[in-house]
Formats: structure tokens, sequence, C-alpha cells
């Protein structure tokens, strides 16, 4: 079994797939690089029994067969390596399944013990559910959600993002049950009833690494509850998180009539800055007819901070605490230059948004208050 290419093209595949490989494998049938190659085509993949990742490309060859590799030990070499032509020459020892991968640059000649394996049965899918997203929609899409999961593995559900898909429309959906994010999308999908699938965080975290550019087509298995992204010659294939996930409409507000507004990136700077002197993270928004007062302080050191921003408010003044980290994240996860914040009582979640809406797309962020002693 013999094949050759060139450095940078292999090194990008192998890098691609073992991400789906965690760093602290515990089961030994997971630590491997799968290679199967037939004829022109080379194909990568590596899973860890709940994501999967498959890449194929081009090689020069006239050979076919199929052979495990520690995925630690290739990606070692690649990522010593120059980029030069490299072949690969399959060596089996007799009477054995264990072999001897040869690799030859222009420099040297290499060795890396392999496995052979027989060629692995494709499970046919059955896909109810496809539609199309452009990279970038898919990734804003992530981005805009997956910091605000779970990551309590006593709440599975809440470690994924809820998508709920219907006609033209798909809602994003994460929550760690201090803070929650609803974000909505245009896209062409024909699905006549909704769908609700829960999509591991994780899965969606490697995703973002996989993909740049282009048009990403999403196939979703409901019934055996899987999903997978293709784009390119990559595959992404993961389970779907089967637990219920929370009635998260019965957790926004629908009563904040007290509304402010503010430019993005004063507010993000300011809760940055004052946060850090809070002893427990806590950060007190007081906030009156156009002026909005952030305060927090250590009194075991001595410290404390306090700030006032120009605000649009006009109406009853009031006061509220939050986690200054959460709102620090939400802040950032807005992308427009003003945010509108929606409250209505100190104990009443508050809601942050763009304050204009695009015309293809609605994000909310909804945080929940903190006790704050007077």
């Amino acid at each position: 079994m013999k094949f050759s290419t060139s450095i940078k093209p292999f090194q990008d595949a192998v890098n691609k797939v073992t991400q789906a490989i965690p760093n602290k494998v515990l089961d030994p049938r997971y630590e491997s690089l799968h290679v199967t190659l037939e004829n022109q085509g080379l194909t990568l993949f590596a899973t860890d029994g709940e994501m999967s990742i498959t890449a194929s490309m081009e090689v020069e060859s006239t050979d076919q067969g199929n052979l495990g590799i520690k995925a630690r030990t290739i990606l070692d070499f690649l990522r010593s390596m120059y980029d030069t032509g490299v072949s690969f020459e399959v060596e089996r020892q007799q009477m054995s399944e264990q072999g001897i991968v040869n690799i030859a640059t222009d420099k040297g000649h290499y060795k890396i013990p392999c496995t052979f394996e027989s060629k692995a049965e494709k499970q046919d899918k059955t896909y109810d559910i496809e539609f199309e997203l452009a990279s970038e929609d898919l990734l804003n899409i992530v981005h805009k959600t997956i910091f605000a999961c779970s990551v309590d593995g006593m709440r599975p559900a809440m470690m994924g993002v809820l998508f709920e898909i219907e006609n033209n429309n798909l809602t994003a959906v994460s929550t760690d049950g201090h803070r929650l994010v609803r974000f909505r999308k245009s896209c062409q999908v024909t699905q006549p009833e909704k769908q609700k699938v829960v999509m591991p965080a994780r899965a969606l975290s490697v995703l973002q690494k996989l993909i740049s550019e282009g048009t990403v087509r999403i196939s979703i298995d409901s019934t055996n509850k899987s999903i997978r992204f293709s784009t390119g010659n990559l595959v992404l294939d993961a389970a779907l998180i089967v637990e219920q996930y929370p009635n998260y409409e019965a957790v926004i507000p629908l009563e904040n009539d007290k509304r402010l507004t503010i430019e993005r990136s004063l507010f993000y700077d300011s809760v940055r800055r004052v946060g850090r002197f809070s002893s427990i993270g806590d950060i007190r928004l007081s906030i009156s007819s156009s002026s909005l007062q952030l305060s927090a302080e250590n009194i075991n050191e001595g410290e404390s901070a306090q700030e006032d921003l120009s605000c649009t408010y006009d109406d009853d003044p009031i006061e509220i605490g939050f986690n200054s980290k959460f709102v620090e994240a939400a802040l950032a996860h807005i992308d427009e230059d003003h945010v509108a914040v929606e409250l209505s009582s100190p104990t009443t979640a508050v809601i942050l948004k763009p304050e204009k809406e695009k015309d293809d797309e609605s994000l909310i962020i909804l945080v929940m208050p903190v006790r704050i002693n007077n």
C-alpha cells in the first residue's frame, strides 16, 4: 500500500479530522486516525464515539487498503515538518495485524507503527431535515449562542444549543440557568411543522474550527438523533442530545416596560473595569434619568469603583445587581453600536439586545439579576 502527496494538504486534513479526538482519551478505541486508500482517493476518519470527522483528499496512488495510526504520533510528526513532497509505504508484519508505515521526504525517512483494519461498513442514514446555510451565517449563530451553554453534566440538555426549525426560520437557544440567548435567523428551509433538536456544544465548538467559507449542508436524522454538517471535502457527524430542552419561552419576561439605550462599547468597557473591583464578581447598576451609574466594591481589601455613563432613559429610577461576567459576555456578543436594556424590577430578568434589529435576524440575551446589599 503506497501513496504520495504534499505535507501541507495532508497536515491540514489530519489537523481537522483529529479535532474529534479529545485531549484525554480514556478509551483506546478512539485514539487512532483511520486511513482508507482507494486508488487516488484518501479518506481520513476519527471519532470519540459521539462525534466523528471525515476528510477526503486526492493523492498519487493506484493501491487500496485500510489502516489505523495513533493520532498523536502522526500529529506530532506533521507539526514539526515543513511543506515538501512525502511518500507513505506500508509494510505488514508476518502473521500479524500490525504493520509499519515508512515515510520518506527529501531529507529523511521515518517509521510509524500501524494496525490493519477491515473496511468499515457504511451505515445507511435517512435524513428527514436538510437545508443549507452560508458558513458565515452558521458561524454567527454558533458564536451568538454557544457561550451561554451550561457545563453542568447534571443538566445534559442545557449543554447544547436548541435549534427550532420551521419554514424559512431558524431559532437557536442556549441557557445555563442564569442567562439565556435566543437568536432567530431567516433561512431557506422547507419544514411545515416545527422541529426541535439539541446540538451538543462540543460539536458546535469543533465546527467553528473547521469551517471558514462556502456553504454548509445540515442534515438531521430525527429518528436516530444524529446530525451531519457537510462542506467541501469535510463531514462532521454528531449524536444529538436526547434529553428534552427546558421551556425557555416561559422565562422570557413580557412585562419589561422600562428601556435604557446606551453605546455598547462604552457600557462594555465600563462593566469590565468596574467588575474587577468586586469581591464576588457582582456589579450594581443605578439607573435614573439619562444616567447609568456602575459600582462595585471589595470590602475585605478596601477596594471600590464607580463610573457614570450617559444613556437614554426616562422612566422611574431603579437599582439592580448582576454578575458582571454575564453582562460582559452578553455585551461582547452584540454587534451593533448601541444596545437596548429592557427591565422591570430588581428581581426580574433583564433583556439585552441590539437597539436596531436587522431585517433577517433577531437577538435577545436574558440575564438574571442578583441580590445586592444596601
